[in-house]
């Protein structure tokens, strides 16, 4: 990894995990900013938050923050690339499969809004790399967790990584094992985040899938 030497990092818990942000200059600011564009999302789609847009959904209510309606519609156009293997529906409406991802790309977007040469952003393993910052990029396999392997590293690419647990199959047929584990790279990290899912169904079409959306996976 290279590094500014004016390199700063700040970590909250948010999301139901720890973002981790990492930015090559000292603009407490940026990270400010960052960290509530964060919160907003946090607070507009927690399937746990009784005031979010989710529970909103679920009380049939359509009155929705923007960045919502933005998320459902890539969710949409994630559902039919998969033949359905990605549905928020599933499991009685939930984001929690594609709006981690799309936090880390918002607060990418904020931080070189403000000009902030380069970074990462790191929701519990939900990660984008931009500008001028290179990543060293590490996953646990499922079945070995103990097991730390360096996949590469990154620049200007998004990688996120899932197990099976807790895994919900959208579509009410039988089909083989899922894969216990999955990383996806792509271009942004809601197109990852959500990728991971279809490709843990299916993993033996884990490249065909993440291809469809010039996407790559690593099934582990």
């Amino acid at each position: 990894m290279r590094r500014n030497s004016n390199s700063v990092r700040r970590a909250r818990p948010l999301l139901g995990t720890l973002v981790d942000i990492r930015i090559a200059d000292d603009s407490l600011p940026a990270l400010e900013r960052a960290f509530a564009t964060i919160q907003r999302v946090h607070r507009a789609m927690s399937a746990q938050d009784s005031t979010s847009d989710i529970a909103r959904l679920r009380a049939g209510r359509c009155a929705l923050d923007p960045w919502t309606r933005q998320v459902l519609e890539r969710a949409e156009e994630i559902r039919l690339a998969t033949d359905g293997l990605f549905d928020w529906r599933a499991g009685g409406y939930s984001l929690d499969g594609i709006a981690k991802g799309f936090a880390v790309d918002r607060a990418v977007e904020c931080l070189r809004d403000a000009g902030v040469a380069g970074g990462v952003v790191n929701a519990g393993g939900d990660l984008r790399v931009f500008g001028s910052w290179f990543e060293d990029v590490h996953v646990r396999p499922p079945r070995s967790p103990e097991v730390l392997r360096c996949i590469g590293s990154v620049r200007e690419a998004a990688v996120a990584t899932s197990g099976c647990a807790g895994l919900v199959e959208p579509r009410a047929v039988s089909r083989r094992m899922p894969a216990s584990g999955v990383t996806v790279i792509a271009p942004d990290c809601m197109t990852a985040d959500a990728l991971t899912k279809p490709c843990l169904l299916e993993p033996q079409r884990a490249g065909e899938l993440a291809a469809r959306l010039g996407a790559r996976a690593l099934v582990l």
